[in-house]
Order: C-alpha cells, then structure tokens, then sequence
C-alpha cells in the first residue's frame, strides 16, 4: 500500500531583498519548511525584468533548499474588482506579470487579495472579479493556482464571508486554477470564531459547505489585536491577541492540514520576531501529531 507523505510545512513571509534566492538562505535560518515572498515589490506597479542570472540564482537555490514550499503573494495594489477602468486595467495587467514571473520561478501558488468595491456593491464587485478571472486564465496559460484570500471585510472589501469565496469559484470557467488561502487572523476578524473545539469543527464544516475543503491550499497564521467580528485587519504575535493559542493548537494538530503551507505574517517580521512565533507554535503541538508526521514519512 502506498503512503501520502505528511509534512509539516510552516514558515514565514521572507524578504527579497537583495536578490530572490536570498529568501531561501533566510528562511532556513529559522528552520522554515515552506516560505512565502512577493516576487517583486508589492507597492508598486511596475516590475524589475526577471534576466536570466536572478532566474537561475532563485532555481539554484530552489532545488538545494530544504524548504519544500514557497508561494508568492500578490500585490496589494491589485484590485480585480475595482469599478473604476484605469485601476481594473492597471489590475488585470498586473495579475498576468505576476502569473508570468511564477511560472518562470516554478511557483505553483499565487495569493491574491480578491479585491474591493468602492462605491458600488458587493455582488457587482464578485461579478467583476469571477468575470476577471476568467479573462486572466483565458490569457495566460502559467500551471500557477490562484488563491484567493479569505478578507478581514474592513473598508469595502470583499470574499470576508466563505459564501462569497464560494461564489466567485462556482462561477469561474476555470475552477481547477483556483484554490483558498485562509488567514487566521481575517477569518476571526470578520466574524468566525474557532477558538474551541466545537466552533472549529463548524467554521471549518461552513468552508467544506461553501467551497470545499479540497480548494484549501494556503494558510496564513496570524493572531489577531482587534476582537471577535470587528472588520479590522491587525495582525498579532501568536497568542498575543484576541485569537489566543486554543485555535492554533487545534489547527496545528489537525491532520488534514499537515501538508498545505502555513505562512507567517506576524508584526514586525524580522527573522528573530518569526523564530519566536514559530517555536510558540511549535510547543502546541503535541506528542501524537508529532508521532503521525514521523510515522506518515517513515512508511515511504
């Protein structure tokens, strides 16, 4: 019988500064098993050519690594859904480059933000946003999944509510480049908790019901400084904020997530603050997942 190996795959958001590959060199520094970077700067527009020396540096480095997954997040300046043309053509050209530069760097995840509304509506804003995404997919032929990220619904953002992550999927022409990173501290924010054990298992039940716990491909592992339902996106150290550890050790002990990568975006992010919260993670777990994980890899 053959056996799915499990790992354990956790790390942190890590800086490319200097140069792409360097984030690998930091994140084994702190013992990541998986990394997210942004594959170019995230507040600007523009894009840095990819030449082939930064290409082949990041594949070196790639392959040699001990990291076994790395995503790119998106930039925050993509808003597929924006009513106004001038930002949702800026968007759309700026969704392709992306896709384009994790195809060249074997990337196989794209997080992106869904995006907002402005002035209009909600429903408007999901309708442009599956309408974009079919566009996008027409024009790009990258193996990169897209995944949405679940929102904290503060401003006029939207995808806060499962049901509207579910929507924009169920609507796409494209559902299997399409996949859900979720975030801790946004899910909690706008309005689900997961603290114990049995709001767990139904938070987690509306995912399935809604999306489909399969679409699950990302996590992002943040505490949260603002309680239970605020709409306010602020991230927190682990077992700093109104989260607590409850719902970290109930995630971090749950099998079925031991393979999808679990990133990091705590405050502050510098490697030290990231080791920290790591090893806070790492003390809740327990004994028998431990013992899961080394038994899921010694059965290879």
């Amino acid at each position: 019988m053959s056996h799915k190996k499990e790992s354990l795959l956790f790390g942190a958001h890590m800086s490319i500064a200097g140069g792409l590959e360097l984030a690998y060199q930091a994140g084994e520094s702190i013992g990541c098993t998986a990394i997210q970077i942004f594959s170019k700067s995230n507040r600007q527009w523009a894009a840095r050519h990819l030449d082939s020396d930064a290409l082949t540096a990041f594949k070196n480095a790639q392959t040699v690594s001990t990291i076994q997954s790395t995503i790119v997040h998106a930039s925050y300046l993509i808003n597929i859904g924006a009513p106004d043309h001038a930002t949702h053509s800026k968007s759309v050209s700026a969704l392709l480059i992306e896709l384009d530069r994790c195809e060249k760097l074997n990337i196989p995840y794209l997080v992106l933000h869904p995006g907002s509304h402005g002035k209009t509506d909600e429903k408007t804003c999901l309708d442009k946003i599956s309408d974009t995404l079919n566009m996008v997919f027409e024009k790009s032929t990258t193996k990169t999944t897209i995944l949405l990220e679940n929102m904290a619904g503060q401003g006029s953002s939207v995808c806060y509510l499962f049901e509207q992550l579910g929507y924009i999927i169920a609507q796409s022409e494209f559902k299997r480049r399409l996949g859900v990173c979720f975030d801790t501290c946004h899910a909690f924010a706008s309005g689900y908790d997961f603290r114990t054990q049995h709001t767990y298992e139904q938070m987690w039940n509306a995912f399935d019901a809604h999306i489909g716990i399969h679409k699950l491909k990302a996590m992002h592992i943040n505490d949260s400084k603002k309680p239970l339902g605020s709409c306010v996106d602020r991230h927190e150290d682990i077992g700093k904020g109104y989260l607590g550890l409850e719902a970290f050790a109930l995630l971090f002990n749950d099998v079925r997530f031991f393979s999808i990568p679990k990133i990091l975006e705590t405050p502050r992010a510098t490697l030290a603050d990231y080791a920290r919260n790591m090893d806070t993670i790492k003390k809740l777990i327990m004994p028998k997942t431990w013992k899961l994980l080394d038994r899921s890899e010694s059965q290879q």
